[in-house]
């Protein structure tokens, strides 16, 4: 431990656990930001990535070559949320942290979005010192801060307040850039966080809370031209909960943009509601190349099930604006959630071919996650009881249609068209595939046959 003007100064060591590339590599962001904290409050800070940086081998040569005064552990996902290739991955993370624990008497600390859903679950399950829900930008270096002067708290589970005012970027190492240039060209921003809206299986305002909170503009178009200029970043997914924001924020980052000359394209995840034409023109004129729409629901009926607070009109609305600007989109739209039953089945696929030049990507159920209202929905149905352990995936499927109709439906539906996928999965390798030699971004718009792009 060292001091700097009588403040303790940390060493810490931020391990990014994610180990799933499907359906490509997501850097962490969140994770990325946490060293920059860190090292903004005084205390040195590195970050290991198990993707970019060579697995269990090289963290433990790590581990035993330093000595840490708090090794914290980043948890991105607890599975793929897909009830047609449920995949646990807190296995992997119990590896990872025995790991460290062989290798390092550190304290031990949690955080990421999956611990932020599950936190008294996952301390007891991994056996950490302290766990950080939320975001971790103050807790986590004042937290340093303690251990490194000798003064652990009592507690163990700290709730973040929102941050109320801006974040710092984040600080990628050359490997992590590296590693994921080297998969997809793709990196991440956000320009916002919170989510203000009620759906009912979404965790986001657990995670981030329900305020929105906005990045300047002109520091978001900066971030972006960093990771360009220095990163060497081909493409920008913006990761916000959706981009789209009613205040108009939004369309402020597309004009910094502009202003400070970008000339990567990017992608974002839109609410399907309120998208004018002269906003579309303007993001175009910013990079937009390729749009994701939470349309999450393919009736009036189910989409109310699930707390949307928009039609089915309102998304073939904002569809048709999209097609007519000559931008490429993908719809994400689960099947079988509440108030589904046979005839919605039927509409919402009916419904879906009236979606044309676009890509569509199905699921069927829907994960059930703690305290959202999905989960007091399946209570009260009796999908589950109140006992049932979430840790393991749980998925909500309508009590008034089987989960084969609803898979049975989607596939004759979809069957015979690129342009429609179910299950998801299956996409991932081509995915991979095209990686591999050389295309960057998301890829799936490859199908509407918009670009190629290497």
């Amino acid at each position: 431990m060292a001091t700097s003007l009588n403040r303790p100064v940390a060493e810490c060591l931020i391990v990014s656990a994610n180990q799933v590339v499907t359906p490509y590599p997501v850097y962490p962001l969140g994770a990325a930001c946490l060293v920059t904290a860190l090292r903004e409050a005084g205390h040195r800070a590195s970050h290991f990535d198990l993707l970019a940086d060579g697995g269990h081998p090289a963290l433990a040569l790590l581990l035993a070559g330093g000595r840490f005064d708090l090794v914290g552990v980043s948890i991105r996902n607890l599975d793929s949320v897909d009830s047609a290739a449920h995949e646990e991955y807190l296995a992997a993370i119990a590896t990872t942290v025995d790991l460290i624990r062989a290798h390092s008497d550190a304290p031990l600390v949690l955080g990421g979005p999956a611990f932020s859903i599950m936190p008294g679950e996952l301390m007891d399950l991994l056996g950490a010192d302290f766990g950080v829900v939320g975001e971790g930008e103050e807790l986590l270096p004042w937290l340093a801060g303690e251990l490194a002067a000798g003064r652990p708290p009592l507690e163990r589970i700290f709730r973040a307040r929102p941050l109320a005012g801006l974040w710092q970027p984040s600080t990628l190492s050359a490997s992590t850039a590296d590693y994921y240039l080297r998969h997809g060209g793709m990196l991440n921003v956000q320009t916002k966080r919170g989510c203000p809206y009620a759906c009912q299986y979404c965790s986001y305002p657990q995670i981030e809370g329900r305020t929105l909170r906005f990045r300047e503009p002109a520091a978001v178009a900066e971030e972006v031209n960093r990771l360009r200029d220095q990163c060497g970043a081909r493409y920008i997914f913006f990761a916000d909960s959706f981009f789209n924001d009613s205040q108009g924020h939004y369309l402020e980052v597309a004009e910094a943009l502009i202003r400070h000359g970008n000339t990567l394209p990017w992608c974002a995840f839109f609410r399907p509601q309120g998208l004018p034409p002269e906003a579309l023109r303007l993001l175009q004129r910013a990079g937009l190349a390729a749009m994701e729409l939470g349309t999450d629901a393919a009736c009036d009926r189910t989409l109310a099930g699930i707390g949307k607070s928009f039609t089915f009109a309102e998304v073939l609305e904002v569809h048709r604006q999209v097609v007519a600007a000559g931008l490429a989109c993908a719809h994400f739209v689960m099947f079988g959630g509440p108030d589904e039953n046979a005839e919605t089945l039927s509409e919402g696929l009916a419904n879906l071919d009236r979606l044309e030049q676009c890509v569509v990507f199905a699921f069927a159920g829907i994960r059930i996650l703690p305290g959202t209202g999905i989960h007091a929905r399946a209570l009260a149905d009796g999908v589950i009881a109140a006992d049932t352990s979430l840790l393991t995936p749980q998925f909500y499927f309508s009590p008034q249609v089987s989960q084969e109709e609803v898979t049975g439906a989607i596939r004759r539906a979809f069957a015979g068209r690129l342009d429609r996928i179910y299950p998801c999965h299956e996409f991932s390798q081509r995915i991979i595939d095209l990686h591999k030699i050389g295309c960057v971004g998301p890829l799936w718009d490859l199908i509407l046959k918009k670009r190629t792009r290497r």
